[in-house]
């Protein structure tokens, strides 16, 4: 990098008001310290970084390990009760369940005295 595209760069160089404007000060500044390394890969990373953030932990063993030092109980549980719920009601939901409790009631309450009692009077 030439000296004048570091000076650029850096505070009250146009580029430097450009990503203050659109990304913040601390990422103008972060910029700018990588800018003054003169290494183009810094600054390219330091870019990025304003512009997507951070990237995110991809190890599942590192995200299952903070989720169990932060909150052990929170995410599994979450997670478990949405399954257990979308589980439970599609299945209440489907017919042939429907008609079997409504069987089971029925013979459960009586049904079957009634039934009989209906084909003696036949």
């Amino acid at each position: 990098m030439t000296p004048d595209l570091i000076d650029r760069y850096m505070p009250g160089g146009d580029i430097y008001a450009s990503i203050e404007s659109t990304y913040g000060t601390a990422a103008a500044d972060a910029v700018a310290t990588a800018a003054g390394t003169g290494d183009e890969t810094a600054v390219n990373t330091a870019l990025a970084a304003a512009k997507f953030g951070n990237p995110l932990n991809t190890s599942t063993a590192s995200i299952f390990a903070q989720q169990i030092m932060t909150d052990p109980l929170a995410a599994p549980l979450a997670s478990a009760n949405t399954v257990l719920s979308n589980t439970a009601l599609s299945f209440l939901k489907n017919p042939m369940v429907l008609l079997v409790i409504a069987a089971a009631l029925f013979f459960w309450m009586g049904g079957l005295a009634l039934l009989k009692g209906s084909l003696k009077k036949q």
